[in-house]
C-alpha cells in the first residue's frame, strides 16, 4: 500500500465542522432508544422468505438465509444515474470539476434535476462539514473528550445546514422514479469494517437468478489510514495506523476472558476486491455499484449508515435491506419476488426476519433452505443498564402454509419491500450513535 493515499479532493465548503476518533467512545454510549410503531404499515414475513440467507458467527443455521454476525411516474430512464459514481479509490469525488460539483448539488437540492451524483455529493459534504466542525471543537477542548452534549448539538446543527432542505424537498415523495416492470432490486448493506463485505456481494451476485437486474448500496465504514485533519478524503496507510478490536488474549484465575486492543493495518476494502475480482468486475463497471465511504472514527452508527445507504437507492423496483456479512441461496431474487406478491396486502407488505447464524470457514457455502420463524416477540429485559424493546423469532413456519403470515415486527437485519416503503416510511437522518434498539 502507498505511503499515502490522496484522491482528488471532495469539494469542501467553506464553513469548518468535523469528527475525531477521539470522542467516538463516548459518542457510541449514547444509546438510542426507541421503537418502529407500524401503525397502518403491514409487515409481513413468509415461510420462503427464510429461504435465502444466512448470519456469521453463529452454529444454528435455519431458514434460507445466512449472516456472520409526487414522482411514481412509471419510466426506464436512467438519465439519473449519469454521470457514474466512482466506486473506486475510496473518496473519490462523483465529477472532477468544481463547477460541475456545484451544479448537480444545487439541482439535487431544488428537485429540479436531481441525480444520484448530486445526492452523493451532498451526503459527502455532510461528512466533511461535520468532520471539520469535530475538529475545531477538539481544539476548544484541547483534545479531550467531549461531553456528549456538545457532540450531539454539533451534529444536530450540521445535520440541519446539509442534510434538511434535501429532506425537506423530497417530503412524501421519491427522489428518483420507479422503474417498473423490471424487477430490479437494491440491496442496501451498511458495512462496519466488514471482512467478509467481498462475499456478501459474490454470494449476492453469484447466486442471483438475474443478477443483472441486481444493484448495491453500500456504505463503507473502514479504518482506511490515519485521517487528514484538514482533508477528509486523505489519509496515510502507511505501518499499523488503526487499532483491532477486543482481543481475547487467554483466561484470568477467575476464568474470564482477558482481552486486549492492538495496533492495526488498514481494513481490508471488500469494494475493492470484490470490482477487481474479474467474474465481478462487470458489476462495477457498469453502475450497479454505489458505495459512500465513511471513515471508522467518523462512524455515525448502523441507523444513520443505514439511512445514507437508502439514498443510494436509483430507481429499482425493491428495496432490501440486509447485513453486510451473508451468505445467499440459489435464485434468491426471484424467490423473494414470489414471496412478496403471494402476500395479501400486496404491494403494501414487507417481508422480514432476522437472518440466521452460520460458521465462517465450515462447510461448502451452500445455504439450505429451510421453512424459517416469524419475528413476533419482543421483551423488555429490566436488569440491562438501559432497559429497550428487545425484537426476537417465536414459532417455525410448518413449510407448507399457503401464504406468508402477518407478523407485528421488522428486523433491520433483513427486509423486503416494494421501493414504495422509502416514500412511505423513510429512514430518520437525526438517529446518530444508535444501535441497540435501532430497529
Amino acid at each position: 500500500m502507498p505511503p499515502r493515499q490522496s484522491v482528488p479532493r471532495l469539494r469542501r465548503k467553506k464553513q469548518t465542522v468535523q469528527m475525531d476518533s477521539s470522542i467516538r467512545s463516548l459518542l457510541l454510549t449514547l444509546v438510542g432508544i426507541f421503537a418502529i410503531t407500524a401503525i397502518g404499515l403491514t409487515l409481513e414475513y413468509n415461510r420462503e422468505a427464510a429461504l435465502l440467507l444466512k448470519k456469521g458467527g453463529a452454529a444454528t443455521a435455519k431458514r434460507f438465509f445466512r449472516s456472520s454476525s409526487s414522482r411514481s411516474a412509471a419510466t426506464t430512464s436512467t438519465s439519473h444515474l449519469l454521470p457514474l459514481v466512482p466506486v473506486l479509490p475510496a473518496f473519490a469525488p462523483p465529477v472532477e470539476s468544481e463547477k460541475e460539483a456545484a451544479m448537480l448539488e444545487k439541482e439535487t437540492i431544488s428537485g429540479k434535476n436531481p441525480t444520484m451524483a448530486g445526492l452523493v455529493l451532498i451526503l459527502q459534504t455532510f461528512l466533511i462539514q461535520l468532520h471539520l466542525a469535530n475538529q475545531e471543537l477538539m481544539k476548544e477542548h484541547n483534545g479531550k473528550n467531549l461531553p456528549a452534549e456538545v457532540a450531539m448539538q454539533t451534529f444536530y446543527k450540521v445535520a440541519n445546514k446539509y442534510i434538511r432542505p434535501f429532506e425537506q424537498r423530497y417530503k412524501g415523495e421519491l427522489i428518483f422514479p420507479i422503474r417498473k416492470d423490471e424487477n430490479s432490486i437494491f440491496l442496501s448493506l451498511a458495512a462496519y469494517r466488514e471482512h467478509l463485505l467481498a462475499d456478501t456481494l459474490q454470494y449476492a451476485f453469484k447466486n442471483a437468478k438475474n443478477p443483472d437486474k441486481l444493484y448495491v448500496g453500500a456504505v463503507v465504514q473502514n479504518c482506511f489510514g490515519k485521517v487528514d485533519s484538514e482533508d477528509y478524503s486523505s489519509f496515510d496507510a502507511t505501518g499499523k495506523p488503526c487499532r483491532t478490536g477486543l482481543q481475547v488474549t487467554g483466561k484470568d484465575k477467575a476464568g474470564r476472558d482477558m482481552t486486549k486492543m492492538s495496533d492495526a493495518p488498514p481494513d481490508i476494502n471488500g469494494i475493492d476486491v470484490f470490482c477487481n475480482n474479474p467474474d465481478f468486475k462487470k458489476y462495477c463497471d457498469n453502475g450497479q455499484i454505489r458505495v459512500l465511504y465513511v471513515h471508522s472514527s467518523g462512524s455515525l452508527g448502523p441507523a444513520m449508515a443505514r439511512y445514507h445507504a437508502s439514498k443510494l437507492w436509483g430507481g429499482e423496483t425493491y428495496f432490501m435491506q440486509c447485513d453486510s456479512h451473508l451468505q445467499f441461496a440459489e435464485h434468491w431474487d426471484a424467490k423473494y419476488i414470489d414471496e412478496i406478491q403471494a402476500t395479501s396486502n400486496y404491494p403494501k407488505s414487507i417481508l422480514s426476519s432476522y437472518p440466521p447464524g452460520f460458521q465462517e470457514g465450515h462447510g461448502d457455502g451452500t445455504v439450505e433452505e429451510s421453512p424459517g420463524a416469524r419475528l413476533c416477540r419482543c421483551e423488555t429485559i429490566e436488569s440491562s443498564p438501559n432497559p429497550i424493546v428487545r425484537l426476537n423469532v417465536g414459532r417455525n413456519y410448518n413449510g407448507d402454509e399457503e401464504r406468508p403470515t402477518q407478523i407485528p415486527f421488522i428486523a433491520a437485519g433483513f427486509f423486503f419491500a416494494r421501493a414504495e416503503f422509502l416514500r412511505d416510511v423513510p429512514f430518520d437522518p437525526y438517529l446518530p450513535w444508535c444501535f441497540m434498539g435501532e430497529e
